[in-house]
């Protein structure tokens, strides 16, 4: 399942990363030199210039799109909801990008809380389903693994 809106903010995370690893690379060679100071002051202030593109939220949802393709999930598969602070952006980044069905598999101590989340910003509780991930197994085992889980669509 290939998704344009997490697949550009793959892009933008790896070059972030990118320009991340060459200021440390700088701060590095300071450290080197014995210039310890300068080298502090420099990843301080490419952090300032530089915050991380994306909230909590947002990139509990890219991980999620991530372990979907990366287990061959059947549907859009959610096993591990955001804290509830994260909750807004994590449900605005799904409907920005295109997802309107999710089924929840999380098992936390804090699913009903996620569960309230979800209803809170937008998303309607449906029926009970069981995930397939082709590409995931038990160990010892051909069998794709299945999750139990709540189907939740855009409401």
């Amino acid at each position: 399942m290939k998704n344009t809106y997490f697949e550009e903010m793959y892009k933008t995370v790896r070059s972030y990363q990118e320009k991340k690893e060459a200021a440390r690379e700088k701060r590095s060679k300071l450290f080197e030199e014995e210039k310890y100071d300068e080298g502090t002051a420099l990843m301080k202030a490419f952090e300032e210039e530089n915050p991380f593109p994306y909230s909590d939220g947002a990139m509990k949802a890219y991980w999620a799109y991530q372990n979907v393709n990366y287990r061959g999930a059947d549907s859009f598969e959610v096993e591990d909801l955001p804290w509830p602070k994260d909750m807004k952006d994590f449900a605005d980044t799904l409907r920005e990008a295109g997802v309107s069905t999710i089924t929840v598999t999380d098992q936390s101590t804090g699913l009903m809380d996620g569960i309230y989340g979800l209803s809170e910003n937008g998303w309607k509780m449906g029926s009970l389903k069981t995930v397939t991930r082709k590409d995931d197994h038990r160990f010892g085992s051909d069998e794709p693994e299945r999750k139990n889980g709540i189907e939740f669509t855009i409401a």
